[in-house]
């Protein structure tokens, strides 16, 4: 009896500094901006306010930064998901692991979807002498499906896709849908998304690019589309995304292929905000890191003016999330400038580019789960 009551003893103050020693960590610990582990900004302290707290904003947003912002966070995702591995489970937060392929998660239709679609309807509205084109992109766990765990509840971002694309017609707007669930299901088979990443790969941009392409009567289309597959050129093959560093999941490493026109085409890419030019689409100094997407266009940036060679009469403006990075590269030869916005971190109106500009095509292109998430593209347009 005595010994188990030692026993106890040791137990229970081993408990209580475990918990302590965690406590104290925490209340030691500083606030992490980005993770480099996950490539994502991390969530911030929410600022209190007495309407927020009212709506239920603040304690939502205060969750989410406790979920954020945490002591040994890494290490504890690393356990966690070795844990639930030998329990047979085969999802870690919002990822799936299929085989030798990860997938996340789709998201649902919110409200503040509908409320983006009347803002891009309203902005579309206000210049008819431009035309404006909505491209949504499905993700690997849609158009890849074969490959999800067996029975995995995941939205169905098909009829997501038909049910947006019925709103847009029954409210008259004047965007035109460019279809890329059927082009995409044709290819399921190919690499069309990486294994461990959330973005599409830049063959399945190239299939993309032959849709939009046909829909938007792109000048360049023919000779890009056809000699595709001898143009992409693999640059690493040790690439691990974020979904794999989010859930802790291992799969085989990624190659990431860069599109190369048989031709080569002058332009030059200035990043505004920065103040930086260059004479490439590409960041090759981003393989060395671990955010080797961010090779394509040097990463996400507020406004980007792309001026080529092109003499097509077309000037566009991509409205757009980091999986159109990839795809810019097969629009230049369409576009004599492309001007991209990522809403996300540019904060003026899209009034004052439409007036600095002389745009023939606007195009919105979004990854269908970025958009459906989206809160804050209908402030840029407004």
């Amino acid at each position: 009896m005595r010994d188990r009551r030692y026993l106890n003893n040791i137990l229970g103050l081993g408990f209580v500094l475990l918990l302590g020693g965690f406590t104290l960590a925490n209340l030691l610990h500083q606030d992490v901006k980005f993770s480099d582990t996950e490539n994502r900004m991390l969530e911030q302290r929410p600022v209190f306010s007495l309407t927020e707290l009212m709506d239920g904003r603040f304690m939502t947003d205060f969750e989410k930064y406790q979920t954020d912002q945490f002591a040994f966070r890494d290490q504890w995702i690393r356990f966690q998901t070795a844990a639930d591995r030998l329990l047979g489970k085969n999802k870690s937060g919002d990822v799936y692991l299929g085989k030798d392929q990860l997938f996340e998660e789709p998201s649902g239709i919110r409200a503040g979807t509908r409320q983006n679609l009347k803002a891009i309807g309203s902005f579309s509205g206000h210049y008819p002498g431009v035309r404006s084109y909505l491209m949504l992109v499905p993700d690997a766990a849609s158009v890849q499906k074969e490959g999800l765990p067996a029975y995995a509840p995941v939205e169905d971002q098909e009829k997501q896709l038909e049910k947006i694309g019925r709103y847009l017609e029954k409210r008259e707007e004047p965007v035109m849908e460019i279809p890329l669930y059927e082009t995409l299901r044709e290819h399921k088979d190919e690499y069309l998304y990486y294994w461990s990443d959330h973005h599409w790969t830049t063959r399945g941009a190239g299939y993309a690019y032959e849709k939009m392409a046909e829909v938007m009567g792109l000048p360049g289309a023919e000779n890009r589309a056809d000699s595709m597959e001898k143009q992409l050129y693999p640059v690493t093959d040790s690439f691990q995304g974020t979904l794999s560093a989010r859930s802790g999941y291992q799969v085989p490493d990624d190659t990431i292929e860069v599109y190369w026109p048989e031709q080569e085409e002058e332009l030059v890419v200035t990043y505004v905000q920065e103040q930086i030019k260059s004479a490439s689409l590409y960041a090759s100094e981003k393989l060395d890191t671990k955010d080797k997407y961010g090779m394509f266009l040097n990463g996400n940036h507020p406004l980007t003016e792309i001026r080529t060679m092109a003499s097509t009469g077309r000037k566009l403006l991509l409205v757009k999330d980091s999986y159109a990075n990839c795809l810019v590269p097969f629009l230049t030869g369409d576009f004599e400038e492309i001007v991209l916005v990522d809403p996300r971190y540019y904060y003026d109106s899209l009034d004052q580019l439409m007036e600095q500009y002389d745009f023939t095509d606007v195009v919105f292109l979004y990854n269908l789960n970025t958009f459906l998430e989206d809160d804050v593209l209908h402030d840029v347009l407004g």
